[in-house]
């Protein structure tokens, strides 16, 4: 998984500040099927969700596997910022969506604020083959995170 920030031209089009990638490989080393990546919110930072680009549809050469689905969130909420989204090729995949809160969530404008540090939650959840029988599959998931702290430093 390769954590990016963006350039401030990037930034300033997508409304995000950092781009998470993720490749099947960052998937493929667990035999089950669910596996949770993360990314450090520090304390003092506000978080707002961003769109999700499927690069690469995700494979497991064999199509036993029905289904890769992953959501993004937190500590508190499982799909704060992006909602249940359809990857893998046998699926209905989603090549493209905007933000999705999902029940009770905060709204992409508005964002969260950490007083105290959390992860950011993205999880996938395979049907019909474990994790580890993909052979291939990229998406990119951008996210704005500001550092608050900065601000008072002055």
């Amino acid at each position: 998984m390769e954590i990016n920030k963006l350039p401030i031209e990037a930034a300033a089009i997508l409304g995000s500040t950092h781009e998470v990638v993720i490749d099947y490989t960052d998937l493929s080393d667990t035999a089950g099927t669910s596996k949770t990546l993360t990314v450090t919110i520090p304390a003092g930072s506000w978080v707002r969700g961003g769109a999700h680009v499927l690069e690469t549809d995700f494979t497991d050469g064999a199509a036993t596997m029905s289904s890769l689905v992953y959501t993004v969130g937190d500590g508190d909420d499982a799909d704060l910022y992006m909602t249940s989204t359809e990857v893998e090729v046998t699926g209905t995949e989603i090549d493209y969506k905007a933000p999705t809160a999902g029940s009770g969530a905060v709204t992409r404008e508005v964002g969260k604020v950490y007083a105290s540090a959390d992860t950011l939650d993205i999880a996938f959840t395979a049907s019909g083959a474990n994790l580890s029988t993909l052979i291939g599959g990229k998406l990119r998931y951008y996210f704005a995170m500001v550092d608050l702290d900065d601000l008072k430093k002055g």
